[in-house]
């Protein structure tokens, strides 16, 4: 049984597609958060709890920082900014292939906020190792970060060095989740983002970001989870690009969205899915609040 003395709040930040979803799905030893090979996937805080024998550490899956362009992004923005004020250790996840002047100076707007920086080098299995050595060497100059880690959530290097190293600035104190949970997110909000994740991958830079979904029934009858589910997009083209030729496209995002919901359900899954149309939608206040 854990006996945990210390838990705190490990906020990870960073550019778009640095890495961060995969990082907390890969220390966690779940799914979490949805992964895909674009910028802009993840658009709220979602947690992932880890417990260790000593400590909880509750990390904290932020957007890639960038310029906003409607409400959405603006939202997204102080997702960022919310998970910075109540963080106990600020995990910034650094792209060692996109290792830049620019992104650098981002690092630098956390070392004021009085809470310990940490730098996650990402994706270095798909780096050669002088290219990590110059890395390392091109940001040893920010004394301000506590540590660096060299990470691969893929070949899970390097994962227990970087627990290791934020236990050691954890505040004390005791559990704030049951330990057996991985995340507070309900199995709501996880079939939703399984569903868009589904979408993502299936229509890669075809419909980027205005894609949103919406649970509209889930319900257990008969040992079978009955989900049903409005796409949202926001323009009209969007939706017969999802649906597909022949409807072809959307039962392929249907059935592999299913067969993760089982995963995740243990159960065997109804999935009905919906392709509606709000022009507009990322800039409707309501929707947003939704």
């Amino acid at each position: 049984m854990n006996t945990i003395n210390k838990c705190g709040s490990v906020a990870l930040l960073g550019e778009p597609n640095a890495g961060k979803s995969s990082l907390i799905n890969a220390l966690v030893g779940c799914k979490v958060a949805i992964t895909a090979p674009m910028a802009g996937t993840t658009r709220d805080a979602i947690r992932g709890i880890l417990n260790t024998k000593q400590s909880q550490i509750i990390f904290v899956d932020t957007p890639g920082m960038q310029r906003a362009t409607n409400l959405l992004e603006h939202k997204m923005n102080r997702t960022i900014s919310g998970a910075v004020k109540s963080a106990d250790v600020i995990c910034f996840v650094l792209d060692v292939n996109h290792v830049t002047e620019k992104v650098l100076s981002k690092l630098s707007n956390y070392q004021d906020f009085g809470v310990p920086v940490i730098v996650a080098i990402s994706k270095i299995d798909q780096a050669k190792p002088e290219k990590l050595f110059q890395v390392l060497d091109h940001i040893k100059k920010y004394d301000f970060v506590k540590e660096f880690v060299p990470v691969s959530s893929v070949k899970k290097i390097g994962l227990e060095t970087l627990i290791e190293c934020l236990e050691k600035y954890l505040p004390a104190g005791a559990a704030i989740y049951d330990v057996a949970m991985y995340t507070d997110s309900n199995e709501r909000v996880m079939a939703a983002e399984i569903i868009r994740e589904a979408i993502i991958n299936q229509l890669h830079k075809e419909v980027p970001t205005g894609v949103k979904v919406v649970i509209t029934k889930f319900a257990t009858e008969n040992r079978t989870v009955n989900i049903d589910a409005d796409i949202v997009c926001d323009k009209p083209n969007h939706k017969k690009i999802i649906i597909g030729n022949q409807g072809k496209l959307i039962r392929t995002i249907g059935i592999t969205a299913r067969k993760k919901l089982e995963d995740l359900l243990g159960q065997h899954v109804m999935l009905h899915t919906f392709v509606i149309i709000r022009e507009g939608w990322r800039n409707q206040a309501q929707w947003l609040q939704d």
